[in-house]
């Protein structure tokens, strides 16, 4: 099982737990301090809707950084990289049950369809 872009052992089947997963994520990130992650919301034909800031100190933050710098997808000019939809749901999910309130709005928006560009500065 791949939860953000890690593999678990197929034992744990599909009930790997958040604690595991934040583990992983805090140690692909590394220090997260002082980064800021925007994300571009986007509809297949390439119009931008929004772009939004993720909120330091959460694991929605420290998720899309860990996976801008490890995922193996080539940024676009603009150094954004896109994020699969599996990726962004799980990213969601986690932040729904360890963020609460401080990321509500964003995993709501991320549970949609739509593409999203990921930048780290």
């Amino acid at each position: 099982m791949f939860v953000c872009g890690y593999h678990f052992p197929a034992s744990e089947g599909n009930d790997v737990s958040f604690d595991k997963v934040i583990e992983k994520v805090e140690a692909g990130a590394g220090d997260v301090s002082g980064k800021v992650v925007t994300i571009t919301n986007e509809t297949k034909d390439g119009t931008v809707l929004e772009t939004i800031e993720i909120p330091a100190n959460t694991f929605a933050h420290t998720a899309f950084v860990d996976y801008y710098t490890n995922a193996e997808v080539k940024a676009n000019a603009d150094d954004a990289k896109m994020i699969y939809y599996t990726n962004k749901y799980q990213i969601s999910e986690i932040s729904k049950s360890v963020d609460g309130e401080v990321t509500k709005e964003l995993c709501k928006k991320l549970d949609d369809m739509n593409l999203y560009r990921v930048k780290v500065a």
